[in-house]
């Protein structure tokens, strides 16, 4: 089995190659410096060379910071992206199976408190969920015009190592391990009341991997736990994983208005049709991550600033 992996050096990525690897495929990865996402004729030269039975197209630039920042360059990266993948897909691989990423953020402006499954009606408010609801129309055309066999997935917060320091856990382990030896004694957060899906990347790479073998073409699957864990207690285990008191000083500067109060998924479409479900405590996601972060501060990485949710 052969797989092109587009964002393979990234968070999540990364951790899917690695994974297929690890189950005897052979993967080629799509990255920058060497091939531009937007750039489809090397695209389609690539995956000629590749011949992949599986496409798995992570690449995206996915802060909801940042597109908030940059629309215009979101767009380009997630829509945009997305098109050139497809088209060059059309080309050079017509038979292959492809997995889009969407996002939960597609719900971003919606106002939820039960579990979400894939029927509800998206709310996008940021730029960076109208993008990845771009990419779901985008994979349903595809499909219909040109029968490409593409999945969607809509995957909630994926944590574990290897994730970038800007996003909500890992920067919140850097400024916990930083803090306590600091003389510190406090982290400044934003929105502590906002609760999320946390899944670990590991389960969710083991979810891509059944849902491209068992996913419709044209049909939308959430990979997350079903739980919903309020970013205050999450914040709190990590201080007691640490086993150091830290105050947590909310700054009401931090908090967006924006933030949804709730994003929990449903995961039973998923489980039903693979048996997957995850499997990895939350606790070790976080003790992990903590152990990521005081590695990168004993080789002076830590970041500094401030902790927001997104």
């Amino acid at each position: 089995m052969r797989a092109v992996v587009t964002g393979g050096s990234g968070f999540i990525g990364s951790q899917l190659c690695d994974f297929l690897r690890a189950q005897g495929e052979d993967v080629v990865e799509v990255d920058l410096p060497h091939c531009d996402i937007g750039d489809t004729v090397r695209l389609t030269q690539v995956l000629e060379k590749a011949e992949p039975d599986h496409i798995y197209h992570l690449a995206a630039q996915a802060s909801v910071r940042r597109s908030w920042e940059n629309p215009a360059l979101t767009w380009r990266s997630n829509a945009g992206g997305t098109v050139s993948l497809l088209e060059a897909a059309r080309s050079a691989s017509p038979r292959a199976r492809i997995i889009v990423m969407s996002s939960a953020g597609v719900f971003d402006g919606a106002r939820l408190d039960s579990p979400i499954d894939e029927d509800r009606t998206p709310a996008p408010l940021s730029p960076y969920a109208a993008s990845k609801l771009a990419v779901e129309s985008l994979a349903r055309h595809y499909l219909a015009a040109h029968g490409l066999r593409v999945v969607i997935i809509r995957p909630f917060n994926v944590i574990g190592p290897r994730q970038g320091p800007d996003y909500l856990v890992p920067s919140l382990a850097r400024r916990i391990v930083s803090a306590a030896p600091s003389g510190r004694g406090h982290i400044t957060v934003g929105n502590l009341d906002a609760r999320r899906d946390f899944l670990d990347v590991r389960d969710a790479v083991r979810g891509l991997r059944l849902l491209m073998r068992n996913g419709q073409p044209g049909e939308v699957y959430n990979l997350c736990t079903g739980v919903g864990v309020p970013v205050r207690a999450l914040v709190e285990t990590m201080i007691f994983l640490m086993g150091r008191p830290l105050e947590c000083r909310q700054d009401p500067g931090l908090v967006r208005g924006t933030d949804a109060p709730s994003l929990v998924g449903d995961p039973g479409k998923t489980r039903g049709l693979t048996g997957w479900q995850a499997t990895i405590p939350l606790a070790t996601s976080l003790t992990d991550v903590l152990a990521e972060a005081g590695a990168a501060g004993r080789t002076g990485q830590t970041g500094a600033g401030v902790l927001r949710l997104g």
